[in-house]
């Protein structure tokens, strides 16, 4: 089993890397690393990172290499499906998901999540900031590693802004899978914990416009007219529900 790092070891670990950078890196902290700094868990066994650019992510991996990181080889199967831009590891297990711009392939670091975020700290040239408490519910809704269902669970004990979650999938809703992937989750936390997300419905209805929308889309390449893949859709789908969705 891997071991997990404290806050402690982990705004060490900042500590280092910031020090070992050349310039200026910002860095947007997500996943149970945000929950470690917040107290909401004591430890976590990786560092989730969004960069908002390339040329950011890069003078970050020059730096970690310095400090004895490689790219990790061999993957569990759950890690290999979130499409991160590299995973990074040390001698002792300490590991680093780094994503630029977009996180599992999918979820975009949006200037709505940016406004959320909150300064941490700034560790040498390093700055990193906190995601929102929904945005890691958003982020831990669509990965499948071990621990995400207790962690959304941990979240929502407190309250949380159900408006902005929903806000957010709406408007990062060009992958079907991310919305159903979203309500299946927070289905999990409802059977083991016991705890009830008010945007269920609201995340069926949205998955399924969603379909509708990539249904017609592809009745469009194949060279549909409007009217003719809107006619076609109507031997699946309802009338309202095609208009809804093609508007």
């Amino acid at each position: 089993m891997r071991k997990a790092f404290t806050r402690d070891e982990l705004a060490g670990m900042f500590r280092a890397i910031g020090n070992a950078l050349d310039r200026h890196v910002e860095v947007f902290l997500l996943g149970g690393g945000a929950m470690c700094f917040r107290g909401q868990k004591p430890a976590t066994k990786d560092l989730d990172l969004v960069f908002p650019n390339h040329e950011a992510s890069r003078g970050f991996a020059q730096a970690i290499r310095k400090l004895g990181f490689s790219e990790a080889k061999k993957l569990e199967a759950e890690y290999e499906d979130m499409k991160a831009e590299g995973i990074w590891e040390n001698k002792d297990g300490f590991r680093l998901d780094i994503f630029v711009g977009k996180v599992c392939g999918a979820l975009s670091l949006s200037e709505g999540m940016k406004r959320r975020s909150v300064p941490l700290a700034t560790y040498g040239r390093l700055s990193v900031r906190l995601v929102s408490d929904e945005d890691v519910v958003l982020f831990k809704g669509i990965t499948e590693r071990d621990g995400d269902v207790g962690d959304v669970a941990i979240i929502l004990r407190n309250e949380v802004d159900w408006n902005a979650i929903l806000k957010e999938c709406v408007e990062q809703s060009g992958e079907r899978w991310w919305c159903g992937a979203l309500h299946d989750k927070l289905a999990i936390v409802r059977q083991r914990h016991g705890i009830s997300a008010p945007i269920m419905r609201d995340l069926l209805n949205l998955d399924r416009k969603v379909l509708i929308r990539s249904a017609y889309e592809r009745r469009r390449k194949k060279g549909l007219s409007h009217d003719e893949a809107v006619k076609d859709l109507g031997k699946e789908f309802k009338r309202k529900e095609i208009e809804d969705s093609v508007a």
